[in-house]
């Protein structure tokens, strides 16, 4: 009797929805094993680009199910190409309209931010708590200010791509979900 679920591991590696590690993860086996197998039996992550068109499909279908107005239908009354476009464009454009608005937000913060910066960069002085309690001055180190804007920005773009990506508002992925996750917490 086999160890593993061969099928279902090739079927898991053809979807290429999982990396081989997960794969692996996912059924018990070696990421090795994995990599053997697919140039055993010729394993080919072929079905990525179906998967991707079955899940946009279901998505937008579901977007435009689910709306106020799709609601008020009769039931098992079936959407329209036009009504499918209409309610899944409009759930894009919430979400551009929501990265605007937190663009905006993000503007202020950084503003606010930026003066107190400032200030502190004209006095050459921040005031932090010492270990016994009291505030201390001591110079500013420029790195961190630097640092602390380069960690701000980049956790802003990764969650507007991370949603972006939810939604397949863009058609090109240069790096995985997975991967802009793991990114954006740690960038927090």
């Amino acid at each position: 009797m086999a160890k593993y679920d061969l099928d279902a591991i090739e079927a898991d590696y053809r979807a290429d929805l999982l990396s081989n590690r997960a794969i692996s993860t996912k059924h018990g086996c070696s990421e090795a094993s994995i990599r053997k197998w697919a140039l055993k039996f010729g394993w080919q992550k072929d079905l990525s680009g179906k998967v991707k068109q079955a899940t946009k499909a279901k998505l937008t279908k579901t977007v435009a199910e689910t709306s106020p107005k799709a609601k008020e239908r009769e039931p098992n009354t079936p959407l329209s190409d036009e009504e499918i476009v209409e309610e899944a464009s409009n759930v894009a454009v919430d979400v551009i309209t929501k990265h605007r608005t937190r663009a905006a937000e993000y503007q202020d913060i950084v503003g606010m931010y930026s003066k107190e910066l400032r200030k502190q960069l004209t006095s050459g002085k921040l005031t932090v708590q010492a270990p016994n309690g009291d505030p201390i001055e001591i110079d500013i180190p420029l790195e961190y200010v630097g640092k602390c804007l380069n960690s701000a920005t980049q956790s802003f773009e990764r969650l507007v791509k991370l949603e972006r990506q939810a939604y397949n508002l863009d058609d090109q992925q240069d790096s995985s979900y997975e991967d802009d996750l793991e990114a954006l917490s740690e960038g927090l």
